[in-house]
Order: C-alpha cells, then sequence, then structure tokens
C-alpha cells in the first residue's frame, strides 16, 4: 500500500525546514572552510534506505555524519526530513518527497537520468520482465501500470511527478539558490502540461512530441545513450561489457517502458511541438563511467565501457569533423572560383588597359619625334 500523504498544510512546513537545513548546512560548510557544497550537505542529508545504498553514494555523494550530528544538536526535528514519503502539493496532487529530494540530488550532480526518469523506466521494464514476447507487448502491458495511482506500480504516479519536478527544480538550483523557496515558485499554480512541457524541453530539447515513433526514439536512445544508466542498468545485470551494449534480453522490455513513457509525455502536452530555450542539463562524462565502475571493482567493465564510449565520441567528432570540413571546402571552391573569375575578369581589364595605354604612348611618340628629326636634318 502506498504510504498516506502528508496534508496539504504540510508542504509549507515541510519546506520551511528544508529551509532551515539548508541554513544550517551553509553554516557547516563555512565552517569547514574547503570546498564542501551545502546544497550537497543537505541533499545527502535527506536521503535515506534504497536511495543511500553504494551505488547512490558513489553518484549522489555520502553523507557526512559529522553534518548530522551538528543538525540534531541545532534542531532535532529536522529528521523529519530524512527519507521522506509521501506529501500532498498546493495543486491537491501527491508526490514521493523523498524520492524528489533524492533525485534532484543526482540532478544537481550532473546524473540527472539515473535517479527518476531512467530509473523508474528500467524498474518498470524489470517488474514486466518475461511477460512479453515483444515490444508491442510490452507496451500494452505497461500503458495502465505508468503513472497508475494504485500504488501497484514501480513508475506510478507519485514518481512520475517526482522524476518531472526533480529535472525541471534541479536544473534551477545552484549553490545560491534557496532549494525551498524554488519549490514554492515552481509548484504555485502548476498543471501537469507545465510540468511535462518543462521536462521535455530540458531532457529532449526541440523535438515534435506528435511524431509518435520518432519522439519514442528520442526518449529510448536518451536513455540507453546516458553514462548514469549504462552504469545502473549494468549493476543491474541488463547491460553487457561484451561490446557495451544492452542485454538483448533486456532490450524489448527496457524499449517498451521507454516508448510508454514517451506515449505519456506527447498526452501530456497534447503532441505539440516542444521548444527548447537552449539550457542543457549535465551528465555523467565516459571517463565518470569509468572510475565508478573501477571503484566497484569492474575494471574489465570499465574498459570496455571507456573504449566504447571513447569511439562513440570520435565517431561523432569524426562525423561531425567530416562534414565541417565538407561544408568548409565546398565554401573554398566556391570563392575561389569566383574570386578566380573576378580577378582574371580584372586582370583582362587592366591588360586591356595597358595594353591601350602602350599604343597611345609609342603613337604620341612616334608623333613628337618625327618633326624633332626633320628641324636636325
Amino acid at each position: 500500500m502506498p504510504t498516506p500523504a502528508l496534508a496539504a498544510d504540510d508542504f509549507d512546513t515541510t519546506l520551511n525546514q528544508l529551509s532551515e537545513l539548508q541554513s544550517l548546512a551553509e553554516s557547516y560548510a563555512d565552517k569547514q572552510g574547503d570546498d564542501t557544497d551545502p546544497i550537497e550537505l543537505m541533499l545527502a542529508y535527506t536521503r535515506m534506505g534504497a536511495y543511500n545504498d553504494t551505488v547512490w553514494q558513489l553518484t549522489a555523494g555520502s553523507k557526512d555524519p559529522d553534518f548530522e550530528t551538528y543538525v540534531l544538536d541545532q534542531n532535532g526535528d529536522l529528521a523529519d526530513l530524512m527519507g521522506m514519503g509521501s506529501i500532498s502539493l498546493p495543486n491537491g496532487q501527491s508526490i514521493d518527497f523523498g524520492h524528489l529530494l533524492a533525485s534532484i540530488n543526482l540532478v544537481y550532480r550532473g546524473v540527472p537520468i539515473t535517479g527518476s526518469w531512467g530509473g523508474d523506466c528500467m524498474e518498470l521494464a524489470q517488474q514486466f520482465s518475461g511477460q512479453a514476447s515483444d515490444v508491442d507487448g510490452y507496451i500494452s502491458l505497461m500503458q495502465s501500470s505508468l503513472g497508475s495511482e494504485d500504488g501497484t506500480s514501480t513508475f506510478g504516479a507519485e514518481d512520475l511527478r517526482a522524476d518531472l519536478d526533480s529535472i525541471n527544480i534541479g536544473s534551477q538550483l545552484t549553490a545560491d539558490t534557496n532549494l525551498a523557496d524554488l519549490m514554492r515558485t515552481y509548484y504555485a499554480d502548476l498543471s501537469d502540461y507545465d510540468r511535462a512541457y518543462r521536462f521535455t524541453a530540458l531532457s529532449f530539447g526541440n523535438v515534435n512530441t506528435g511524431n509518435t515513433n520518432d519522439f519514442r526514439e528520442t526518449v529510448y536512445s536518451t536513455l540507453t545513450s546516458d553514462a548514469g544508466m549504462q552504469l545502473l542498468l549494468y549493476l543491474k545485470g541488463m547491460w553487457t561489457s561484451d561490446g557495451w551494449t544492452i542485454n538483448s534480453d533486456a532490450e524489448p522490455a527496457l524499449r517498451g517502458a521507454a516508448y510508454v513513457f514517451a506515449d505519456y509525455l506527447s498526452s501530456a502536452v497534447n503532441g505539440e511541438q516542444v521548444k527548447s530555450d537552449g539550457s542543457a542539463l549535465k551528465a555523467m562524462s565516459g571517463q565518470s563511467l569509468s572510475d565508478a565502475l573501477n571503484a566497484l571493482g569492474e575494471s574489465d567493465a570499465a574498459n570496455a565501457a571507456l573504449g566504447a564510449l571513447s569511439s562513440a565520441a570520435g565517431a561523432a567528432n569524426s562525423s561531425s569533423g567530416a562534414v565541417s570540413d565538407a561544408l568548409d571546402e565546398a565554401t573554398a571552391t566556391l570563392k575561389s572560383g569566383f574570386n578566380a573569375q573576378v580577378f582574371q575578369l580584372v586582370l583582362l581589364v587592366i591588360a586591356a588597359a595597358a595594353l591601350f595605354g602602350m599604343i597611345v604612348f609609342f603613337a604620341l611618340m612616334s608623333h613628337q619625334m618625327r618633326p624633332r628629326s626633320r628641324r636636325r636634318r
């Protein structure tokens, strides 16, 4: 059964506590005299249970026991923020607040997909694994599960809202931002359309959500090309180090989950053409992925990942460079051809003028020299 949501009037109480926690994090960070980030301190403090396992500590950062002691000494009631469950938003919807904060933690750290929609797509694929023979079969099974309110889905409504909101909020979060104030502004008069539109623009850029096949593929390729997701899928046995790619057995279910998620977004924005303002999310690099795998003792996978991602980056750069070089060469050829023609024309004009000048010059000289020769005789 889903955790009962806290009452709507507790939303402001929770944000007030979050604001106080951030103030304590800032004070604590100042006393450390190093590069301690108060935002990371605050968000790590709230993570509990599944959001604080080895993978989360590796990607989102470890909790600081001294900071927890400091918070306890200052205000023990702030422990309420640890491992929070459901809470009601101002618009009446419920959201998994603990999941929201943990996902924001990853977005802030540059791992935006893994802790939000990508991770939930993976869990949805695991939930229905083996129950269909192809992608279409998985889509049929998952359609009523994604975003459901009955609490039986691994990708239910509360998680779905948290996934989208974590991207929208986390993308605006900086070291100088008050997270509670940011949330208050964000959740004021928030609609499902606004939530989905902002998320889609941030995650996929300019995209036509009404083109079902293309948009589905955009969502799936974005998920599987993300280094953070590759790390998670590998650790869950859904990714292979042989060629560094998704396991063929896991591919149909994961693709089905990504397609269903894409269909939800398309429906939420009425199949519109989404326009991005150019903002981009920070993402885990191939080197960071390799370092994480090495830290987990997966050296063979680390080498395979780094090799595959380096090759992919090189191919992309090579392709991009080839296109750029071809355009430059074509442009240079056009300019060269045009300039050569102009240059040749100018030379002809100059030559003609010079020849005409020489003719005139010699004619004048001849005219002047003849009289003088007569006078000498």
